[in-house]
């Protein structure tokens, strides 16, 4: 009986001596549970990026070089927008057909002035009219010299009515000042009257000035 009470005493020293050894070995600090939160990870324990230096590249002769990365690109600044309210906001039309009901209308009137815009190419009337300002357009740029000579008609419509405000030019082509002058007195102020207009509005129509 006593040696049984001895063997038992034995062990229980022993996983007591046991225990004492591994909080010992651990510092005292059995560590977290299993239900434990996971441990926070701090900003310094994140190593930093490396940062990465010239691209190699493969030289004429084969063997790698150092290639220094680009410059950064630099845009300029974006287009500027015409004023909401100027001529240069308004659509262009290239045809009459493209301006809707008043199309018909545009281009009837266009053919009914054709004789007294054709007498502009006349040499005298050129020089009679070579002392008027040109028209040029309303934006600031310079006119195109594409050969062909174009203007734009400026209409305003008011119900019952159009209105040909103005036909600076687009392309002046190899017409001399005093033809496009002669053209413009004839056009600009020029009215329409016309049942197709409802409403107040605006547009533009390019009209080439052919003899």
């Amino acid at each position: 009986m006593r040696s049984r009470l001895a063997l038992a005493a034995g062990g229980i020293l022993l996983l007591g001596g046991g225990a004492i050894a591994i909080i010992l070995s651990t510092g005292g600090d059995p560590g977290p549970g299993p239900d434990a939160p996971p441990p926070e990870v701090s900003a310094r324990s994140v190593p930093a990026p490396i940062p990465l230096g010239p691209v190699p590249g493969i030289g004429p002769d084969g063997q790698l070089v150092a290639v220094e990365a680009a410059p950064p690109v630099e845009y300029g600044p974006g287009p500027v927008l015409p004023d909401p309210e100027s001529w240069e906001a308004v659509p262009t039309a290239a045809r009459p057909n493209r301006l809707g009901a008043i199309g018909p209308v545009m281009a009837n009137e266009l053919n009914e002035l054709q004789p007294r815009l054709a007498l502009c190419f006349d040499e005298e009337n050129q020089a009679r009219h070579g002392h008027l300002l040109v028209s040029r357009p309303l934006d600031g740029r310079t006119a195109q010299e594409s050969g062909v000579t174009l203007l734009v008609l400026l209409l305003e419509m008011q119900p019952g009515q159009i209105r040909i405000a103005d036909a600076p030019v687009e392309s002046q082509g190899k017409a001399s000042d005093g033809l496009v002058a002669c053209a413009q007195r004839i056009l600009r102020g020029h009215v329409i009257p016309t049942p197709a207009v409802g409403a107040p509005g605006r547009a533009r129509l390019i009209f080439p000035l052919n003899p």
